[in-house]
Protein backbone atom coordinates (compact mmCIF):
# COMPACT_ATOMS: atom_id res chain seq x y z
CA UNK A 1 0.00 0.00 0.00
CA UNK A 2 3.01 2.57 0.81
CA UNK A 3 4.41 1.78 -2.37
CA UNK A 4 1.61 2.61 -4.40
CA UNK A 5 0.81 5.84 -2.40
CA UNK A 6 4.49 6.58 -2.92
CA UNK A 7 3.92 6.52 -6.84
CA UNK A 8 1.19 8.52 -7.09
CA UNK A 9 2.70 11.34 -4.86
CA UNK A 10 5.84 10.38 -7.24
CA UNK A 11 3.82 11.14 -10.24
CA UNK A 12 1.03 13.34 -10.01
CA UNK A 13 1.25 15.07 -13.25
CA UNK A 14 1.55 12.03 -15.61
CA UNK A 15 -1.41 11.12 -14.14
CA UNK A 16 -3.28 15.00 -14.44
CA UNK A 17 -2.12 16.09 -18.13
CA UNK A 18 -3.55 12.27 -18.99
CA UNK A 19 -5.25 13.31 -22.44
CA UNK A 20 -8.69 12.00 -23.56
CA UNK A 21 -10.57 12.46 -26.42
CA UNK A 22 -14.31 11.07 -27.15
CA UNK A 23 -16.22 10.09 -30.33
CA UNK A 24 -18.49 12.48 -31.96
CA UNK A 25 -20.91 12.95 -34.53
CA UNK A 26 -22.58 15.18 -37.11
CA UNK A 27 -25.68 15.06 -39.37
CA UNK A 28 -25.99 17.43 -42.09
CA UNK A 29 -29.14 17.87 -44.77
CA UNK A 30 -28.03 17.23 -48.35
CA UNK A 31 -29.15 20.03 -50.80
CA UNK A 32 -29.62 17.59 -53.95
CA UNK A 33 -29.42 14.12 -52.15
CA UNK A 34 -26.21 12.97 -54.07
CA UNK A 35 -24.58 12.06 -50.33
CA UNK A 36 -22.28 14.91 -50.05
CA UNK A 37 -22.23 18.05 -48.57
CA UNK A 38 -20.28 20.43 -46.06
CA UNK A 39 -19.08 19.38 -42.54
CA UNK A 40 -17.68 22.33 -39.83
CA UNK A 41 -15.98 19.97 -38.47
CA UNK A 42 -15.02 22.43 -35.22
CA UNK A 43 -18.70 21.88 -34.15
CA UNK A 44 -17.55 18.58 -32.63
CA UNK A 45 -15.24 20.34 -30.32
CA UNK A 46 -17.31 20.66 -27.34
CA UNK A 47 -18.02 16.73 -27.81
CA UNK A 48 -14.32 15.58 -28.08
CA UNK A 49 -13.02 17.36 -25.06
CA UNK A 50 -15.87 16.49 -23.21
CA UNK A 51 -15.33 18.81 -20.31
CA UNK A 52 -11.53 19.53 -20.76
CA UNK A 53 -10.33 23.07 -21.92
CA UNK A 54 -9.45 23.82 -25.02
CA UNK A 55 -6.31 25.64 -24.00
CA UNK A 56 -3.18 24.33 -24.01
CA UNK A 57 -4.06 21.64 -26.94
CA UNK A 58 -4.10 21.15 -30.25
CA UNK A 59 -6.73 19.25 -31.77
CA UNK A 60 -6.87 18.60 -35.23
CA UNK A 61 -8.71 16.58 -37.58
CA UNK A 62 -7.36 13.40 -40.27
CA UNK A 63 -9.22 11.14 -43.00
CA UNK A 64 -7.59 8.10 -41.51
CA UNK A 65 -6.72 6.73 -37.95
CA UNK A 66 -2.93 6.41 -39.37
CA UNK A 67 -2.76 9.96 -39.92
CA UNK A 68 -4.47 10.50 -36.57
CA UNK A 69 -1.88 8.52 -34.43
CA UNK A 70 1.10 10.11 -36.65
CA UNK A 71 -0.06 13.76 -36.44
CA UNK A 72 -0.12 13.61 -40.29
CA UNK A 73 -2.18 15.09 -42.89
CA UNK A 74 -4.28 16.91 -40.99
CA UNK A 75 -7.54 18.05 -42.51
CA UNK A 76 -7.23 21.87 -43.26
CA UNK A 77 -10.09 23.31 -44.39
CA UNK A 78 -11.86 22.00 -41.31
CA UNK A 79 -14.72 24.49 -41.33
CA UNK A 80 -15.61 23.28 -44.87
CA UNK A 81 -14.82 20.08 -44.74
CA UNK A 82 -16.48 17.89 -47.69
CA UNK A 83 -16.95 14.34 -47.39
CA UNK A 84 -15.30 11.60 -49.75
CA UNK A 85 -17.70 8.55 -48.94
CA UNK A 86 -21.34 9.07 -49.64
CA UNK A 87 -23.73 9.54 -47.25
CA UNK A 88 -21.25 8.37 -43.85
CA UNK A 89 -17.57 8.73 -43.21
CA UNK A 90 -15.94 7.93 -40.77
CA UNK A 91 -13.11 10.59 -40.03
CA UNK A 92 -10.57 10.79 -37.17
CA UNK A 93 -9.50 13.40 -34.60
CA UNK A 94 -6.06 13.91 -32.81
CA UNK A 95 -6.09 15.82 -29.45
CA UNK A 96 -2.53 16.48 -28.27
CA UNK A 97 -1.42 18.18 -25.03
CA UNK A 98 1.35 21.40 -25.81
CA UNK A 99 2.87 20.82 -22.69
CA UNK A 100 3.22 16.92 -22.39
CA UNK A 101 3.25 16.03 -26.09
CA UNK A 102 0.25 13.13 -25.12
CA UNK A 103 -2.31 12.75 -27.27
CA UNK A 104 -5.38 10.63 -28.08
CA UNK A 105 -7.65 9.81 -30.81
CA UNK A 106 -11.52 9.61 -31.37
CA UNK A 107 -13.70 8.60 -33.87
CA UNK A 108 -16.25 11.14 -35.66
CA UNK A 109 -18.75 9.93 -37.80
CA UNK A 110 -20.52 12.21 -40.57
CA UNK A 111 -23.63 11.69 -41.67
CA UNK A 112 -25.36 13.45 -44.68
CA UNK A 113 -29.01 12.88 -44.37
CA UNK A 114 -31.45 13.40 -47.37
CA UNK A 115 -33.55 16.66 -47.78
CA UNK A 116 -37.22 15.42 -48.37
CA UNK A 117 -39.15 15.78 -51.42
CA UNK A 118 -41.51 18.53 -51.70
CA UNK A 119 -43.38 18.38 -54.53
CA UNK A 120 -45.25 21.20 -55.92
CA UNK A 121 -48.67 21.43 -55.63
CA UNK A 122 -51.49 22.67 -58.49
CA UNK A 123 -53.29 24.89 -55.75
CA UNK A 124 -56.82 25.23 -54.69
CA UNK A 125 -59.00 27.46 -56.45
CA UNK A 126 -63.07 27.50 -54.79
CA UNK A 127 -65.97 29.24 -56.26
CA UNK A 128 -68.09 31.46 -53.95
CA UNK A 129 -71.18 33.95 -54.31
CA UNK A 130 -69.14 37.07 -53.35
CA UNK A 131 -65.33 35.58 -55.75
CA UNK A 132 -63.72 37.15 -52.84
CA UNK A 133 -63.14 34.86 -49.95
CA UNK A 134 -63.49 31.39 -49.08
CA UNK A 135 -62.32 28.45 -46.25
CA UNK A 136 -59.63 26.22 -47.78
CA UNK A 137 -58.58 22.75 -46.57
CA UNK A 138 -54.61 23.04 -47.31
CA UNK A 139 -54.24 19.24 -46.46
CA UNK A 140 -55.70 18.25 -49.72
CA UNK A 141 -52.29 19.32 -51.18
CA UNK A 142 -50.25 16.50 -48.72
CA UNK A 143 -50.56 13.16 -50.95
CA UNK A 144 -49.07 15.11 -53.99
CA UNK A 145 -46.59 16.91 -51.93
CA UNK A 146 -44.65 14.16 -50.23
CA UNK A 147 -44.75 11.65 -52.92
CA UNK A 148 -43.71 8.33 -52.64
CA UNK A 149 -42.60 9.53 -48.97
CA UNK A 150 -43.83 7.49 -46.26
CA UNK A 151 -45.62 9.77 -44.11
CA UNK A 152 -44.90 8.34 -41.26
CA UNK A 153 -41.90 9.76 -41.49
CA UNK A 154 -42.52 13.63 -41.82
CA UNK A 155 -44.48 16.27 -40.56
CA UNK A 156 -46.10 18.92 -42.38
CA UNK A 157 -46.50 22.82 -41.48
CA UNK A 158 -48.32 25.56 -43.01
CA UNK A 159 -47.27 29.09 -43.15
CA UNK A 160 -48.38 32.80 -44.88
CA UNK A 161 -44.75 34.16 -45.75
CA UNK A 162 -41.35 32.12 -47.32
CA UNK A 163 -39.46 34.32 -44.16
CA UNK A 164 -41.86 32.40 -41.53
CA UNK A 165 -41.64 28.70 -43.23
CA UNK A 166 -37.56 29.28 -43.11
CA UNK A 167 -37.57 30.60 -39.32
CA UNK A 168 -40.51 27.97 -38.25
CA UNK A 169 -42.27 30.32 -36.66
CA UNK A 170 -45.79 31.96 -36.80
CA UNK A 171 -47.18 28.48 -38.69
CA UNK A 172 -50.72 28.17 -39.55
CA UNK A 173 -52.52 26.37 -36.51
CA UNK A 174 -55.52 24.89 -38.73
CA UNK A 175 -54.69 24.64 -42.03
CA UNK A 176 -57.88 22.14 -42.54
CA UNK A 177 -59.74 25.97 -41.80
CA UNK A 178 -58.14 28.52 -43.19
CA UNK A 179 -59.72 31.37 -44.81
CA UNK A 180 -57.64 33.25 -46.87
CA UNK A 181 -56.93 37.39 -46.59
CA UNK A 182 -56.31 37.80 -50.30
CA UNK A 183 -57.08 36.94 -53.17
CA UNK A 184 -55.41 34.91 -54.75
CA UNK A 185 -52.83 33.80 -51.89
CA UNK A 186 -49.34 32.10 -51.45
CA UNK A 187 -49.30 29.67 -48.68
CA UNK A 188 -45.75 28.62 -47.91
CA UNK A 189 -45.35 24.39 -46.96
CA UNK A 190 -42.49 23.62 -44.81
CA UNK A 191 -41.66 19.33 -45.17
CA UNK A 192 -40.01 17.80 -42.36
CA UNK A 193 -38.50 14.40 -41.78
CA UNK A 194 -39.39 13.33 -38.02
CA UNK A 195 -35.94 11.59 -37.92
CA UNK A 196 -33.28 14.10 -39.14
CA UNK A 197 -34.98 17.21 -39.16
CA UNK A 198 -33.88 17.85 -42.32
CA UNK A 199 -36.74 19.89 -44.17
CA UNK A 200 -37.93 21.64 -47.69
CA UNK A 201 -40.11 24.12 -48.64
CA UNK A 202 -42.69 24.21 -51.67
CA UNK A 203 -45.56 26.59 -51.70
CA UNK A 204 -49.09 26.88 -53.80
CA UNK A 205 -51.42 29.13 -54.47
CA UNK A 206 -55.25 29.67 -53.60
CA UNK A 207 -57.84 31.32 -54.94
CA UNK A 208 -61.59 32.42 -55.43
CA UNK A 209 -63.62 33.21 -58.56
CA UNK A 210 -67.14 33.75 -58.20
CA UNK A 211 -69.41 30.38 -58.71
CA UNK A 212 -71.57 31.96 -61.50
CA UNK A 213 -68.90 33.74 -63.69
CA UNK A 214 -67.70 32.11 -67.38
CA UNK A 215 -63.33 32.92 -66.87
CA UNK A 216 -63.07 31.19 -70.35
CA UNK A 217 -65.75 32.32 -71.89
CA UNK A 218 -66.84 28.65 -73.11
CA UNK A 219 -70.80 29.09 -71.73
CA UNK A 220 -69.77 26.57 -68.87
CA UNK A 221 -69.64 28.41 -65.24
CA UNK A 222 -66.94 28.09 -62.77
CA UNK A 223 -68.94 26.48 -60.47
CA UNK A 224 -69.56 23.60 -63.19
CA UNK A 225 -66.26 23.66 -64.49
CA UNK A 226 -65.37 21.36 -61.28
CA UNK A 227 -66.37 17.79 -63.09
CA UNK A 228 -65.72 16.00 -60.09
CA UNK A 229 -67.68 17.71 -57.72
CA UNK A 230 -70.83 15.58 -56.94
CA UNK A 231 -72.52 19.12 -55.63
CA UNK A 232 -73.79 20.14 -59.28
CA UNK A 233 -76.90 17.80 -59.32
CA UNK A 234 -78.17 17.53 -62.74
CA UNK A 235 -75.11 18.29 -64.53
CA UNK A 236 -73.97 14.64 -65.69
CA UNK A 237 -73.69 13.62 -61.70
CA UNK A 238 -72.94 10.05 -62.82
CA UNK A 239 -69.29 10.68 -63.34
CA UNK A 240 -68.81 12.98 -60.61
CA UNK A 241 -66.88 12.66 -57.18
CA UNK A 242 -66.55 15.27 -54.59
CA UNK A 243 -63.51 17.41 -54.84
CA UNK A 244 -64.37 21.06 -55.05
CA UNK A 245 -60.75 22.08 -55.77
CA UNK A 246 -61.18 23.88 -59.55
CA UNK A 247 -57.71 24.24 -60.01
CA UNK A 248 -56.99 20.20 -60.24
CA UNK A 249 -59.86 19.19 -63.04
CA UNK A 250 -57.42 19.39 -66.45
CA UNK A 251 -59.56 16.85 -68.25
CA UNK A 252 -57.57 17.04 -71.23
CA UNK A 253 -53.96 17.36 -68.97
CA UNK A 254 -52.43 20.28 -71.21
CA UNK A 255 -51.48 22.26 -68.06
CA UNK A 256 -54.90 24.78 -68.17
CA UNK A 257 -57.12 24.11 -66.02
CA UNK A 258 -60.60 23.62 -67.44
CA UNK A 259 -62.12 27.04 -65.85
CA UNK A 260 -59.83 28.49 -67.89
CA UNK A 261 -59.50 26.54 -70.92
CA UNK A 262 -62.21 27.28 -73.52
CA UNK A 263 -61.50 23.68 -74.83
CA UNK A 264 -61.96 21.23 -72.49
CA UNK A 265 -60.53 17.85 -74.12
CA UNK A 266 -58.26 19.65 -76.62
CA UNK A 267 -60.26 18.58 -79.56
CA UNK A 268 -59.44 21.10 -81.40
CA UNK A 269 -63.45 22.05 -80.92
CA UNK A 270 -63.94 25.22 -78.29
CA UNK A 271 -66.51 23.66 -75.65
CA UNK A 272 -68.97 26.97 -76.65
CA UNK A 273 -69.01 25.02 -80.01
CA UNK A 274 -69.80 21.24 -78.92
CA UNK A 275 -73.48 23.22 -77.76
CA UNK A 276 -74.87 20.48 -80.58
CA UNK A 277 -78.55 20.94 -78.96
CA UNK A 278 -77.82 24.56 -79.23
CA UNK A 279 -79.53 25.06 -75.96
CA UNK A 280 -76.77 27.24 -74.19
CA UNK A 281 -75.81 24.50 -72.33
CA UNK A 282 -72.75 22.23 -73.83
CA UNK A 283 -72.83 20.41 -70.08
CA UNK A 284 -75.95 18.50 -71.30
CA UNK A 285 -74.56 17.62 -74.84
CA UNK A 286 -73.99 13.54 -74.65
CA UNK A 287 -73.82 12.29 -78.44
CA UNK A 288 -73.02 8.76 -77.47
CA UNK A 289 -74.42 8.81 -74.79
CA UNK A 290 -71.57 7.58 -72.97
CA UNK A 291 -72.44 9.65 -69.96
CA UNK A 292 -69.50 11.83 -70.48
CA UNK A 293 -70.66 15.46 -71.87
CA UNK A 294 -68.94 15.77 -75.55
CA UNK A 295 -67.13 18.93 -74.72
CA UNK A 296 -65.29 16.28 -72.37
CA UNK A 297 -64.29 13.88 -74.19
CA UNK A 298 -62.25 13.50 -77.59
CA UNK A 299 -64.37 10.69 -79.09
CA UNK A 300 -67.05 13.38 -80.40
CA UNK A 301 -65.50 15.97 -82.55
CA UNK A 302 -67.45 17.93 -85.30
CA UNK A 303 -65.12 20.38 -86.20
CA UNK A 304 -61.31 21.45 -86.68
CA UNK A 305 -59.67 23.94 -85.08
CA UNK A 306 -57.32 26.27 -87.64
CA UNK A 307 -54.20 26.35 -84.53
CA UNK A 308 -53.93 22.77 -85.23
CA UNK A 309 -53.61 23.06 -88.73
CA UNK A 310 -51.25 25.68 -88.51
CA UNK A 311 -49.22 23.60 -86.09
CA UNK A 312 -48.67 26.55 -83.61
CA UNK A 313 -46.20 26.37 -81.67
CA UNK A 314 -44.84 29.34 -78.84
CA UNK A 315 -41.48 29.28 -77.56
CA UNK A 316 -39.48 30.47 -75.58
CA UNK A 317 -41.60 28.60 -71.84
CA UNK A 318 -40.38 29.57 -69.63
CA UNK A 319 -39.57 32.97 -70.67
CA UNK A 320 -38.33 36.53 -69.38
CA UNK A 321 -39.50 39.63 -71.55
CA UNK A 322 -40.53 38.31 -75.13
CA UNK A 323 -42.39 35.21 -75.88
CA UNK A 324 -42.31 34.15 -80.06
CA UNK A 325 -44.95 32.08 -81.57
CA UNK A 326 -45.01 30.11 -85.09
CA UNK A 327 -47.51 28.84 -87.50
CA UNK A 328 -47.05 26.92 -90.11
CA UNK A 329 -49.49 28.50 -92.21
CA UNK A 330 -51.10 32.18 -93.46
CA UNK A 331 -53.51 31.94 -89.84
CA UNK A 332 -53.33 35.39 -88.39
CA UNK A 333 -53.82 35.76 -84.78
CA UNK A 334 -56.34 38.87 -84.31
CA UNK A 335 -55.82 38.91 -80.33
CA UNK A 336 -53.86 37.77 -77.40
CA UNK A 337 -54.96 37.32 -73.76
CA UNK A 338 -52.84 36.54 -70.65
CA UNK A 339 -54.71 35.40 -67.02
CA UNK A 340 -53.38 34.92 -63.83
CA UNK A 341 -53.56 31.76 -62.09
CA UNK A 342 -56.45 32.65 -60.64
CA UNK A 343 -58.61 33.80 -63.90
CA UNK A 344 -58.23 37.32 -63.59
CA UNK A 345 -57.02 39.42 -67.48
CA UNK A 346 -53.97 40.59 -66.82
CA UNK A 347 -53.01 41.99 -70.46
CA UNK A 348 -54.38 41.73 -74.18
CA UNK A 349 -52.80 42.18 -77.10
CA UNK A 350 -54.59 43.65 -80.49
CA UNK A 351 -53.54 42.06 -83.77
CA UNK A 352 -51.55 45.21 -84.40
CA UNK A 353 -49.38 44.43 -81.40
CA UNK A 354 -48.88 41.06 -82.11
CA UNK A 355 -48.03 41.22 -85.93
CA UNK A 356 -44.20 40.82 -84.96
CA UNK A 357 -45.59 37.22 -83.82
CA UNK A 358 -44.31 37.84 -80.27
CA UNK A 359 -45.35 39.56 -77.05
CA UNK A 360 -44.21 41.59 -74.92
CA UNK A 361 -44.09 39.91 -70.87
CA UNK A 362 -41.59 42.40 -69.51
CA UNK A 363 -43.79 43.72 -67.45
CA UNK A 364 -45.38 40.69 -65.62
CA UNK A 365 -44.15 39.53 -62.14
CA UNK A 366 -42.68 35.93 -62.18
CA UNK A 367 -45.08 33.15 -61.77
CA UNK A 368 -47.92 31.05 -63.56
CA UNK A 369 -49.82 32.31 -66.47
CA UNK A 370 -52.43 31.28 -69.26
CA UNK A 371 -52.50 32.92 -72.52
CA UNK A 372 -55.07 32.35 -75.10
CA UNK A 373 -54.88 33.19 -78.76
CA UNK A 374 -57.59 33.60 -81.06
CA UNK A 375 -57.88 33.59 -84.89
CA UNK A 376 -61.78 34.20 -85.93
CA UNK A 377 -63.95 31.54 -84.09
CA UNK A 378 -60.89 29.51 -83.48
CA UNK A 379 -58.94 29.88 -80.24
CA UNK A 380 -56.30 27.97 -78.50
CA UNK A 381 -54.69 28.44 -75.21
CA UNK A 382 -51.18 27.72 -73.46
CA UNK A 383 -49.74 28.00 -69.98
CA UNK A 384 -47.28 30.28 -69.43
CA UNK A 385 -44.18 30.25 -67.22
CA UNK A 386 -42.87 34.06 -66.23
CA UNK A 387 -39.11 33.78 -64.51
Amino acid sequence: MKKILLLILLFPFALISQVTANDAFLYVCDDDNNGFSTFDLTMTEAEILAGQTINGYDLTYHETLVGAENGTNAIVNVMSYQNTSPYHQVIYARLESYQTGEFANSSIDLYVNLTPEANPYVGIVHCSTDGVSSTFDLTISETTILGSQNPVDFEIFYFETLADAEAFVNQIVTPQNFTNYMNPQTVYVRVENANTACWNITSFDIAVIGCEDDEDGDLVENQYEDVDNTSNEGRNSDFNSADGNLANDDTDGDGIPNYLDNDDDDDAVLTADEDYNNNGDPTDDDTNNNGIPDYLETEVTLAVNDFERANFSMFPNPATNFVKFRLDNALVIEEAKIYAIDGSLVKIFSEKQLSTNSVNISELMSGVYFIQFKSGKSTIAKKLIVR
